[in-house]
């Protein structure tokens, strides 16, 4: 009888260690490795102006880097291990794209928190008038950090309003291990059981709002589950915010520990660092 009780309780002891393995190894944050790609590394058409970079790929995209001042002239620092904020518009906001959501993170406010040295922030114009092409825009990312070492490729973080949420989701789906966290602003993307499996080591952020028709019954689902089994991530639900995109102010809904309400920028100040 003790003989059968000793085995039953080692039984248990080997399934919950085999459990702890499991979760270990699912939580676990891939290493991508990083593809060059000539047509997403060179540029047919680079301008500056200020602490941006406006560059053509000659696969045809277009984007903005953001650089703080004291790397502008020393993008071959490997040791500054910048963050990097990834920034994907609605539809149809192509002219917006830098000066309305380039500013989040370009402003003093989020600079000053984010990292000792700043964070340099990519801001991608979709092809068309919405994003398409995923493989493609991944490889975009990887060989903007080949041009750029002083940015961490460990350390990327993916922002999206709108389709540009749908999409941004869409992309870490693809290339698991890019993101070290996401960001959905009235995102509709609604992941399978698969992809979730594979995005458990992601940080996300997603928000909602119920009011947003046709959005809200696509997103809140999937942004719930998230919040549920990916680490440190956080859904918000609004009422009354209608389409709206993320914003540092916002509140998560928890708690700091020093007492005070977590907003968007301390969380994403966590994920970072």
């Amino acid at each position: 009888m003790k003989k059968k009780v000793l085995y039953g309780f080692a039984g248990l002891v080997l399934i919950a260690a085999l459990l702890l393995i499991l979760r270990g190894c699912l939580y676990r944050r891939k290493n991508l490795n990083f593809v060059y790609d000539g047509a997403y590394y060179w540029s047919n058409n680079s301008k500056q102006f200020s602490n941006w970079y406006y560059e053509n790929s000659a696969s045809g995209h277009q984007y903005y880097l953001y650089l703080p001042q004291k790397y502008i002239h020393d993008k071959d620092n490997e040791e500054a291990k910048l963050p990097l904020i990834v920034v994907f518009h609605g539809s149809d906001e192509k002219g917006l794209a830098y000066s309305k959501y380039g500013r989040i993170f370009v402003s003093e406010k989020f600079q000053s928190r984010i990292y000792p040295e700043g964070a340099a922030v990519l801001v991608i114009n979709s092809r068309i008038n919405y994003f398409t092409d995923p493989h493609g825009t991944g490889l975009l990312i990887q060989n903007v950090c080949f041009r750029n070492k002083c940015i961490d490729r460990k350390n990327i973080i993916g922002y999206g309003f709108s389709q540009g949420a749908k999409f941004v989701v869409e992309l870490c789906c693809e290339w698991p291990g890019l993101f070290r966290g996401v960001v959905s602003g009235s995102g509709f993307y609604q992941m399978n059981f698969r992809e979730i499996i594979r995005a458990l080591p992601v940080c996300f952020y997603w928000a909602t709002s119920e009011d947003d028709k046709g959005i809200f019954e696509q997103g809140s689902s999937t942004g719930k589950r998230l919040a549920r089994f990916c680490k440190n991530s956080r859904y918000v639900q609004y009422q009354t915010r209608h389409h709206f995109y993320v914003e540092l102010q916002d509140k998560t809904g928890r708690k700091n520990r020093d007492g005070s309400d977590e907003t968007f920028l301390d969380w994403i100040c966590e994920v970072v660092k």
